[in-house]
């Protein structure tokens, strides 16, 4: 009786092949089997592959961009002005701030520093104020310069104003001035000697550079004073008012011409001993040589 082939081996059991050589060979792989059911050759579906993967990239980058960018509208949506509360009749109500909000500079910045000298006389009741020199004054100018000269008068009051020249293009000035005030010694403890220094411009306001301020009941008027002293931010209370104007302005786009109407001028400063001014209006084109003046 032969004996059964394949009696001890299991029947779920799978052996290998083996070749004609005797060697064995394994089962392909899963990815292999995928690779050659798709009927294109390898080349081609690795090329398919990376350009997939490139757009699954650009499409991740636009959206970190799109979330990025409406964060940061969100951001300015926020911090936006909002001007509900804001009243005025005109556009310039609005944007620009009043008088009593204009800074003239920083208090910390150093403007400079004045000589100046005062003897007092007792028996003719006036005050001679003496303008030396000015040293370091702050650069108002584009050039890195200024053109300084010093306005004097007294607090209360300011019944008299005095001015020293006009130096150009110095930060360094020196004034060698003298100025005399009428002041009654029992008015002296109670008036305040004031120096500002201007920076001239010629075809706009004067720039303030900075003030000096003495109380008079500080110092000893019967000696004769020299001192230096270092400028502060001008006081805003004390701008003054030269008066109103009222213009219009008309500008025609097509025959390049600006029609300036100069209609009133009220609160004028007076100018003359009896108290009135000789008045005409000088309008000039900021960068044009002409001008053209109205009486």
């Amino acid at each position: 009786m032969a004996p059964k082939s394949g009696a001890n081996s299991s029947p779920n059991t799978v052996t290998p092949s083996t070749a004609a050589n005797g060697t064995t060979t394994t089962a392909p792989g899963v990815f292999d089997e995928l690779l050659n059911k798709i009927p294109l050759p390898r080349w081609a579906i690795f090329t398919i592959a990376a350009v997939a993967a490139l757009l699954l990239l650009l499409c991740c980058l636009c959206i970190c961009v799109k979330c990025c960018c409406k964060d940061k509208a969100k951001k300015k949506k926020k911090d936006k002005i909002k001007l509900k509360g804001v009243t005025g009749t005109t556009t310039a109500a609005l944007v620009q701030p009043g008088v009593e909000d204009l800074d003239y500079g920083s208090s910390n910045k150093r403007r400079g520093r004045l000589q100046y000298s005062l003897e007092y006389s007792f028996t003719k009741q006036e005050l001679n104020v003496g303008l030396k020199e000015a040293a370091e004054l702050l650069a108002m100018d584009s050039g890195g310069t200024s053109d300084p000269y010093v306005k004097v008068y007294i607090m209360p009051g300011k019944a008299k104003t005095c001015e020293t020249k006009v130096l150009r293009k110095t930060l360094n000035p020196v004034f060698n001035e003298n100025f005399k005030f009428e002041l009654p010694a029992n008015e002296a403890p109670e008036s305040t000697l004031v120096m500002v220094v201007f920076d001239f411009n010629r075809f706009s306001k004067h720039s303030t550079i900075g003030e000096l301020r003495i109380p008079l009941d500080s110092i000893d008027l019967n000696q004769v004073i020299e001192d230096w002293g270092e400028l502060t931010e001008a006081s805003k209370s004390e701008q003054e008012n030269l008066g109103d104007i009222c213009f219009s302005l008309r500008y025609v786009p097509t025959s390049s011409k600006l029609t300036v109407v100069i209609l009133e001028a009220r609160n004028l400063k007076k100018m003359d001993i009896n108290g009135m001014s000789g008045m005409s209006a000088l309008s000039r084109l900021m960068g044009m040589a002409a001008s053209k003046r109205k009486k």
